[in-house]
């Protein structure tokens, strides 16, 4: 998700999330019980979940950490990423797709899936590009044969946070935008589309990171502080501009669901979502 890097644990102290250590191995143990060498791993990102290369494989894992604070049960949405991602490689979508046996499996108590190593660089998607590729991916999306949740991240997080944090602007948000973001249309989406979630291959750009996969309106895919109005101009379909707008605004709020949840310390982060947020009260301020 954008906006938050990596939340480490739980606020209240009542569990501790797993470390980087174990994310890498679990993904040894499960690589081994596969048949698959892994003597070198490599961890190449960490945030939410963490990703080891399983050199010499060609072979990622992923493994959910500190995202339990927020998710403690990841394995239902590592089986819809899976699924999904293997549906959309199937059609001939540009996504990095699952290994031949991705799972999720269970090493060491943690569940484990697994992706084809795609080698990529730095570069960062145009605009005009990630438009037009977002259009293509929900086009794919609508011959998804599978169900899938109602935004289920930014629901599922919101409402983990208002468990165990008394914020003010967290629960009035969550009071005004969570019944109209029931109400909205539903259509197969990435879940947390952005350019973050875009790599640059030799072959071109390919999606990755579908963990979120849900169904919801299209203006859900273009509310990250990432998408440029360059972005949302390029996509092929109807963009509703007022459900945009209260898109972004449940992204943030998400986003500070986030920042409660985790002993995250980013107080003008706070502070800007905070400041949005509670405009939605004051119709002066708009």
């Amino acid at each position: 998700m954008d906006g938050v890097g990596g939340i480490p644990g739980s606020s209240d102290g009542t569990a501790t999330a797993p470390t980087t250590a174990d994310a890498v191995s679990a993904s040894v143990a499960c690589a081994r019980a596969l048949g698959l060498p892994a003597d070198n791993p490599e961890v190449i990102a960490e945030g939410y979940s963490v990703r080891v290369r399983l050199r010499p494989a060609a072979v990622v894992t992923r493994v959910v950490t500190v995202g339990r604070a927020l998710r403690p049960e990841p394995l239902p949405w590592l089986q819809r990423e899976v699924a999904v991602a293997q549906f959309l490689a199937s059609s001939g979508l540009p996504v990095v797709a699952p290994w031949e046996d991705p799972g999720p499996h269970i090493a060491e108590g943690l569940e484990v899936s697994l992706w084809q190593w795609a080698e990529h660089d730095s570069g960062t998607v145009t605009a005009a590009d990630f438009g037009a590729m977002l259009g293509q991916l929900h086009t794919a999306l609508v011959h998804y044969p599978g169900d899938l949740p109602t935004l289920v991240g930014p629901l599922t997080d919101i409402a983990t946070a208002q468990k165990v944090s008394s914020d003010p602007t967290l629960h009035r948000a969550a009071a005004e935008l969570l019944p109209l973001a029931l109400s909205w249309p539903r259509r197969p989406l990435h879940g947390d589309a952005h350019t973050g979630n875009v790599l640059m291959t030799p072959t071109g750009p390919h999606w990755t990171d579908f963990e979120d996969v849900c169904v919801g309106p299209v203006e859900w895919d273009m509310a990250s502080m990432t998408i440029t109005e360059d972005a949302v101009s390029a996509y092929p379909g109807t963009i509703d501009r007022t459900r945009l707008a209260d898109c972004r605004d449940l992204r943030r709020l998400q986003i500070l669901a986030s920042l409660l949840v985790g002993n995250y310390d980013d107080p003008a982060l706070y502070d800007t979502l905070v400041s949005h947020l509670d405009k939605r009260s004051d119709p002066d301020a708009r």
